[in-house]
Parts: structure tokens; sequence; C-alpha cells
């Protein structure tokens, strides 16, 4: 049956254009799809109004398709006005006879009705956009798509859609921090962490009391003199010179006003001091947390320097160590090759001439 009705369409003007009226030949394959594809389709149900809505006639579509192309062996672009001629000009009740002003769709007309994306994916694969049905979920953020007549699934988006498919892609994969210590290390994982500016706060302030308490007055100066300037200074000079007058003093005479002036000061310099290891502790927590950690022997360093840490290292690795997620993803994107949003590294880029780059991923379903 196939070959005989390929002979009788192409036996003479074929095909018909825009405005024209359809030919005799063109009547009898629209009859044939509507009978043989479109009534066993719906199996006596109510058959539809048209044949537009992309999403509803998205299987219907294929079926038409395998049908001009595979059992009525038509070329290509047989097969594609007849396609158009079919849908377009659609009768509920199977008329095909005396159908006057035809209506065909040009290539302006499908941009205008399809998505970039789609349209992006038909020139590629040198196909209908009818054929491309969008899929109910997305590949990585990414929109993707069934082609039928390649019976694949791709993803297709912009370079801006890339990106985040990228992160939704770093996101899913990257989901705890076992996996991220394990994968690449405990140096790397550490150059991630970080400490919140109220846990800084916290341990600076018990660190400072911590310190200061068990430091006697000859230490409380001796940091002070370690730090030195301003204030830390002053305190110094006269402590000291307090000192020396109050040791020159005769043992008759009262030091009293000595000893309570140096009491007086070795206060101010602990209040001090508190501050000076404050300080300390919280630039070393904010800007170099590694050293800060290996002082207090939560992690351990190898020759060369390198950060280690055993299991029992890492299992009692402080609750306000946090991970920094942003940035560590931010460079999972950026070292990121688009290829591995492919199950099969299968990727490839179209340049269109506005200068835009989409890029086509296959996928599985």
């Amino acid at each position: 049956m196939s070959l005989k009705f390929k002979y009788i369409l192409t036996e003479d003007a074929f095909p018909s254009s825009e405005g024209d009226k359809l030919k005799p030949k063109e009547e009898k394959l629209l009859k044939n799809i509507h009978d043989y594809i479109l009534l066993q389709y719906y199996s006596g149900e109510q058959l539809p109004k048209d044949l537009v809505d992309l999403e509803e006639f998205s299987d219907l579509y294929g079926e038409i398709w395998n049908f001009l192309t595979l059992t009525m062996l038509f070329d290509k672009n047989t097969a594609t006005h007849l396609f158009y001629l079919f849908v377009l000009n659609y009768n509920r009740d199977g008329i095909y006879t005396n159908i006057e002003n035809v209506r065909t769709l040009t290539y302006d007309d499908q941009k205008e009705i399809f998505s970039e994306n789609i349209m992006v994916l038909a020139d590629h694969f040198n196909t209908l956009p009818f054929l491309i049905q969008r899929n109910d979920y997305d590949q990585y953020d990414i929109p993707s798509y069934n082609v039928k007549t390649e019976n694949k699934y791709y993803a297709c988006g912009d370079e801006e859609a890339i990106e985040r498919g990228k992160k939704d892609y770093v996101e899913s994969y990257w989901t705890d921090g076992d996996e991220v210590y394990h994968s690449f290390g405990a140096g790397y994982y550490i150059t991630y962490c970080f400490v919140g500016d109220t846990d800084k706060r916290m341990i600076s302030s018990e660190e400072a009391s911590h310190y200061e308490s068990d430091m006697d007055e000859e230490e409380i100066i001796d940091r002070l003199k370690y730090e030195g300037g301003g204030k830390n200074k002053e305190i110094v000079e006269e402590y000291e010179e307090l000192k020396e007058k109050w040791g020159e003093l005769p043992t008759s005479k009262d030091g009293s006003q000595y000893e309570l002036r140096i009491d007086e000061i070795i206060e101010e310099g602990r209040e001090l001091v508190r501050e000076v290891i404050y300080d300390d502790t919280y630039h070393k927590l904010e800007n170099e947390l590694e050293d800060y950690l290996w002082e207090m022997g939560y992690i351990s360093k190898e020759q060369g320097g390198y950060v280690a840490m055993n299991k029992k290292q890492w299992e009692n690795l402080p609750s306000w160590v946090d991970f920094d997620w942003e940035n560590f993803e931010d460079d999972q994107v950026r070292n990121m090759e688009i290829e591995q949003l492919s199950a099969y590294e299968d990727v490839d880029r179209v340049y269109l001439d506005s200068g835009d780059i989409y890029y086509i991923i296959q996928i599985e379903y």
C-alpha cells in the first residue's frame, strides 16, 4: 500500500502551496491518516476539534509521523508537508475534499509558536518541532525534551540555564561534609571552614577570661610589655616606676600607697590583657583558623605543614566549626565540565547567529 500511495502522490505537480486548493492526491493521504491513525488512536472516543495543542497531541504527532515515514516511506520533505497539511487542515468529520485556501506553516510561523529551545533542537536534529515533547521534569534545572525522531532525551538551554544546571548538580551531588572530607582530604576541607560571628565572640571571650585568670602579676606585665604601645606602655612604665620607688623605701616607711596603686594598675592591666587575648583569638578564628585548630589540638600537621585529621579528630571537630557550602559549591561549579551533566558525557554546542550559545545534553529518561 505504501509504495502505491507514494507513486500516486508524486506522479504530478506536488505539493500544494499556501492558499492553494488541496490536490486530490493529498486529499487521499489526509483521509488515510484520518482513518488509519486518528480513528484508531482515539478508539471510538470523541475526536478533538483541532490538533494544535502541542502538549495534548504530542503522542499523536509521533504516530502520524511514523505512519508517513515508516509505513508510507515518504522522504522527509514530503512527510513534513503532509504532516502540516493534516494537522493544520484537520477535519473532525474526516472530510478532506474540496479544501481551498490550504494552510501551511512557515519557519517564521514555527518560531512564533515554539520556544527557542525547541527550535534549536529541531534545527540541530533536522526534525519537526511538533515532534519534540517537553518533559514534565527538568535535568538539573535545565528544561528537558523527548526528541521523538531520535528516540532519545535531551536537556537544552543557553549559558544561563547551564550555569543553573551546574549549580543544581553540585548542590544535589555534595550533600554532606563527610563526603567532601573523604573525597578531597582534611586540608581541602579545612580551607572552606569558618566560625560564625556569634561563636567567634563567645570563644574569644571565654579564652580571654580563662588565660587572664591563670596569669599572675608578673605575667600580666610581661604580656603588656610584649604587646607594647599606647595604654599598655603607659601602664608598664608606671608599674615599673612604682615598684622601683617602693623597693627603695626604708623598712620604716609605709609603702601602702604604692601597693594600692600597683594593685589598681594590675587590675587595669588584666582588663587590657583580656582585650588583647580576645582580639588575638578573634583574629585567629577569622583569618588563621587552620593554625588555631592545630594549636588547640583539633587537627594535626604532617611534615611540610599539610593538614591531617585522624578518625577521632574528625569526629571531635568542634561544632562551632562550620563549612562554607556556598563558596565550596561556587568553586565546584566554576571547575565543573558541562559533560558531567550528561550520563553519556554527550554535549553538543549550537552557535546561533545572535551570538548566543545553546547546549544540547543527552540524558537518561
